[in-house]
């Protein structure tokens, strides 16, 4: 729906967006602003598998394997029930978008329910129904500034932004040393954004703004392979389908000139795709104590990208600009090494890392880090399992616990 708008003025206003160097560093070639950057954790769920590097593809011989690799399902001999449970504190650098030089970063906490389960083997099979959050960002920035005559000059970002998977798995083994598996999931998406600018210059004073309050749902999926060609080698690779998700843009920009106000409002289209990714692990036993895990997982980012046309307000006015994304290549190595406590508990230590490549959109920024991850466990009586880890990072501090029943 639209507004009237005189023609003069929005002509002033689009003039005004396209020639503003002055309030900002780079130029606006539209009255809105797209999509903001968003953040996806393609980790697995589980304490256990975080504390081991976030590698998980070649072992997965726990419940989580529904979403990590789902061929592992088989390996589950009784049925059991899980929950898991993620904090998370991280740091996000932001472009300052009022003077167009510097950053400044903005810290956000969460807790949030990270994965629920309940899998049921049977024979040579397994059947999970499952609940994962895949994902839980939060953003905000505020850049402010004063004019020429005192009139103020203010940017204002804030995101939610989050991935729930409902899914079905089932595995099957093809004989005693493969087992395939696939989850059928229903993804939702919620994203929660407004960007809002002030742009004054030529004795207008413009405000732009594009905001999303919305939820989408998609059918995804992925699907799971688990080879173990001598007892001490595990081999995986899974698939995993992200998703393309259609959202509603409220896009308004109004100027006030003379003390006169008009405003001029439309929706539009915007996208919101979630990468798919694609690995292979291995996991190897030296003894039957200890246990190493690698993963190589690649992220095809460069389905997410919005492209030049459609530029959020950090990439508009922030300096460096936009930066295309490219797919990456994640590697993942940990390690566990456990011990019997008496006759009843088991004792688990693990360690981990791996890479987090620069994914955010913003050519001024690198956001690349190594997360370095640790933990530990105890299974008591083979019925109560408890796990923790721990992920450090520069911008990312994040803390998962995990409960498991068999029966």
């Amino acid at each position: 729906m639209k507004t009237a708008v005189s023609v003069p003025i929005a002509a002033a206003a689009v003039l005004l967006l396209a020639l503003a160097p002055a309030a900002h560093a780079q130029n606006l070639d539209e009255p809105r602003v797209g999509l903001p950057p968003l953040q996806y954790n393609f980790s697995p769920p589980g304490a256990r598998s975080l504390a081991m590097g976030a590698s998980f593809i070649g072992l997965a011989d726990d419940a989580t394997a529904s979403e990590s690799n789902p061929a592992g399902l088989t390996i589950l001999n009784r049925p059991e029930v899980s929950a898991h449970f993620r904090a998370s504190s991280f740091d996000n650098e932001a472009p300052n978008t009022v003077t167009g030089f510097g950053f400044s970063t903005f810290n956000e906490r969460l807790a949030s329910p990270s994965f629920f389960s309940v899998v049921y083997p049977w024979k040579s099979a397994a059947v999970s129904l499952y609940y994962q959050r895949a994902a839980d960002f939060r953003n905000h920035s505020f850049f402010e500034g004063i004019l020429e005559g005192g009139s103020p000059n203010y940017d204002q970002a804030e995101t939610r932004f989050r991935v729930e998977n409902a899914g079905l798995s089932a595995a099957v083994e093809l004989g005693s040393k493969v087992s395939v598996g696939g989850s059928l999931r229903l993804s939702r998406v919620t994203l929660d954004s407004v960007q809002r600018a002030t742009l004054p210059d030529f004795g207008f004073l413009t405000r732009i703004q594009g905001e999303v309050n919305d939820t989408q749902t998609e059918v995804t999926f992925n699907a799971g392979l688990l080879f173990k060609p001598v007892s001490k080698v595990s081999l995986g690779a899974v698939y995993k389908k992200g998703g393309d998700f259609g959202f509603q843009q409220s896009d308004s920009i109004s100027v006030v000139a003379n003390d006169i106000e008009e405003e001029f409002r439309d929706t539009r289209d915007a996208r919101v795709t979630i990468p798919d990714t694609y690995g292979a692990g291995l996991a190897f036993r030296p003894t039957d104590r200890w246990v190493i895990a690698a993963d190589v997982v690649r992220i095809l980012y460069s389905d997410s990208d919005a492209g030049p046309e459609n530029l959020n307000l950090y990439q508009v006015a922030g300096e460096g600009g936009r930066e295309a994304l490219e797919d990456a290549t994640e590697f993942h190595l940990g390690t566990e090494y456990a011990w019997s406590v008496g006759n009843a508990r088991v004792v688990s230590m693990r360690g981990g890392f791996y890479p987090d490549p620069d994914h955010d959109g913003l050519a001024g920024l690198d956001s690349d880090a190594v997360h370095v991850t640790f933990g530990g466990g105890v299974v008591v009586l083979n019925r109560l399992q408890v796990d923790a880890a721990l992920s450090l990072a520069d911008h990312l501090k994040e803390g998962l616990i995990s409960f498991v029943v068999r029966f």
